[in-house]
């Protein structure tokens, strides 16, 4: 039997596990191989050695120097990557003692306590069904709206529950008084390159990316969302991070730095992400937004640009960027193409924190 302390991890994922599930009928979100592990993932069976006829498993090995194991994977992560699992792991240490001394409390257990506060989750209405299967109708196949109301309205009834669960422990976390002071490590990276946005803007955000990176395609859109928002607010910095396996991106990165110089890099930039980045259409490109083709070529060809994509690719080295697109918020590494929330929660926290200095 669990206690009534248990601990809150598993509460406060369970409904987003169980919501994002639900609508494994049909094509939304799951996929049967996501789940499955990669082969040789788990060698916990593996023997490692014999005494007395007794097997020793690579499982008993790893356990008995896991504190080693543990203390050289984090000294080769990135500081950034460790803070997210420094933060996530005491968002989910305070909901579970939050919790724990709710349900203590109200003598409920903790399971109880999550059923009494998903409970008071709004009913899903017909409406809102039918606006889930319109908006999604695309990946429905030939289902009618019938055939998967069902399955619908779970999901959302789930989604529901989740977002009740949430705003509970949320105004725990109020009542509590909840100060989290674990502070995000910050990286000195220079902001030179082509920008947009004022110089004195309270926020810079320099990316390190890579014209052949699909991610760094994907990103695009988050960043022109933040700069949308932000206006003056922020100053975004592009800089030249091609990676090795793309064969293409160190050319399209170098006639990018050629525009640049005739003071055409965002136009360019915009090409090269929605285009092709063969040697023709990086002519091309160049004759379409009306550059002096003929310097441009001579760039080009001489690699007269080599040196200030070296010099980025280095900053970002010594940065700890080891993949693309990698992002600094004043200094604040984020990781990945992460949704526009990722950044605004970021960005947000950076311009409270410059107003309380300026008062």
């Amino acid at each position: 039997m669990r206690s009534r302390a248990e601990g809150g991890s598993m509460i406060s994922r369970l409904w987003l596990v169980a919501a994002a599930c639900m609508l494994c009928g049909f094509p939304l979100a799951c996929s049967t191989r996501e789940g499955a592990s990669p082969e040789g993932a788990a060698p916990s069976r593996q023997v490692v050695a014999e005494i007395g006829g007794k097997p020793v498993s690579l499982a008993e090995l790893d356990a008995w120097i896991k504190e080693d194991l543990y203390k050289r994977e984090m000294a080769q992560k990135n500081p950034s990557e460790l803070f997210e699992l420094r933060s996530d792991a005491l968002d989910r240490m305070l909901a579970e003692r939050l919790v724990s001394k709710e349900a203590q409390n109200k003598g409920l257990t903790s399971e109880e306590l999550m059923k009494e506060q998903s409970a008071k989750a709004p009913a899903v209405t017909e409406e809102e069904v039918a606006a889930f299967f319109d908006q999604n109708k695309a990946r429905m196949g030939n289902q009618t709206l019938e055939q998967v109301a069902p399955a619908i309205r779970r999901f959302l009834e789930g989604q529901k529950k989740q977002e009740a669960w949430t705003k509970h422990l949320d105004d725990l976390r109020e009542q509590a008084k909840v100060v989290i002071k674990l502070e995000q490590p910050r990286v000195k990276v220079a902001a030179s390159g082509p920008a947009r946005g004022p110089e004195g803007a309270p926020v810079t955000i320099v990316e390190f990316s890579d014209f052949e990176c699909p991610y760094c395609r994907r990103a695009e859109s988050t960043v022109k969302q933040v700069l949308d928002r932000y206006q003056d607010r922020v100053r975004f910095v592009y800089r030249h991070f091609p990676l090795g396996i793309h064969p293409r991106a160190r050319p399209a990165a170098e006639a990018a730095a050629c525009a640049d110089q005739q003071g055409r890099f965002w136009d360019y930039h915009e090409k090269l992400f929605s285009g092709g980045l063969e040697d023709a259409d990086l002519q091309r490109y160049a004759s379409e937004l009306g550059l002096d083709t003929a310097s441009f070529q001579q760039c080009v060809s001489q690699h007269k640009t080599k040196d200030v994509v070296m010099s980025d690719l280095e900053a970002g080295k010594a940065a700890g960027v080891s993949g693309t697109p990698a992002f600094f918020v004043n200094g604040i590494m984020i990781s990945g193409a992460r949704p526009v929330d990722f950044f605004t929660k970021v960005i947000d926290k950076e311009l409270q924190q410059g107003a309380k200095a300026g008062s």
